[in-house]
């Protein structure tokens, strides 16, 4: 064994040497020329430099209405909401061995064969 298994990933995935160009067979060559015309088509045109688009912190915030002042919006913080209270005789049970907890009637909850092995 040569022992590059005990290298770290650096050393077994980095190639210092340059690849070869291959040389562009005719069928490439011509699909290239058929691409670039279909790109003209569409109005790109590879001479015209284009600005890139803005980064995400240089565009521009959004704004808040000037309609309503400052001092009139309401900053309360948001709170969450009352979950909805729990009305009824529920119970909560195993009504097959192994099985999920479900939502069990009075029946099933009494039955003494629920959540066993039948």
């Amino acid at each position: 064994m040569s022992g590059m298994h005990m290298l770290p990933i650096y050393y077994t995935t980095t190639n210092q040497r340059k690849r070869k160009k291959g040389k562009k067979s005719q069928r490439l060559l011509q699909a290239e020329i058929e691409h670039e015309k279909y790109l003209r088509k569409m109005g790109y045109d590879p001479n015209v430099k284009r600005k890139p688009a803005p980064l995400k912190t240089e565009r521009v915030a959004k704004q808040l209405p000037d309609d309503i002042p400052m001092s009139e919006m309401d900053w309360t913080p948001c709170l969450k909401r009352n979950a909805p209270a729990v009305t009824g005789n529920y119970n909560i049970g195993q009504a097959y061995n192994k099985g999920n907890l479900v939502v069990l009637s009075t029946a099933e909850a009494s039955d003494d064969s629920t959540g066993k092995r039948r």
